[in-house]
């Protein structure tokens, strides 16, 4: 089965974001894909990028979110350098599952400037969690075309 999310790319004005990524703007496209194992067998989070015709295709292999939690994804741009922030839609939840899972995760960023850009991605876990910074998973040089 497959969650996909997709919305306007302008940030909501209740999104909560972290410190400094107040002009993130929310992705258009997100698919994210059921639970695919836990967290506590050798998971392997990681990030690869597929870059194209003023887009960029981000695929979060094994991302670690809680079981039954819906995801979303922001991007902010500064000069060449694109910053991506996956965290869950509800960052405040009343209840949560007693376990964790892996999920994959596929993002559209488009458009996209042409060029070289250096892409990063975080990851942020909901507010039931102190601290609660940003993590980074990974990144890249691509070329757009």
């Amino acid at each position: 089965m497959l969650v996909a999310c997709g919305g306007s790319d302008d940030q909501p004005v209740s999104a909560d974001l972290p410190l400094g990524w107040e002009s993130a703007k929310r992705v258009a496209e997100l698919i994210q894909l059921e639970c695919s194992g836990s967290p506590y067998d050798n998971p392997n989070e990681r990030v690869s990028f597929n870059a194209g015709n003023q887009k960029l295709d981000v695929d979060y292999r094994e991302a670690h979110f809680r079981c039954a939690q819906d995801v979303e994804g922001f991007s902010r741009e500064v000069g060449a350098a694109i910053d991506v922030l996956v965290q869950p839609i509800d960052m405040n939840p009343q209840s949560v599952t007693k376990c964790d899972c892996l999920y994959d995760i596929t993002i559209l960023l488009e458009p996209v400037a042409s060029g070289a850009h250096d892409v990063t991605v975080y990851r942020r876990w909901d507010n039931l969690n102190d601290p609660n910074e940003p993590v980074r998973i990974g990144g890249g040089s691509v070329q757009v075309e």
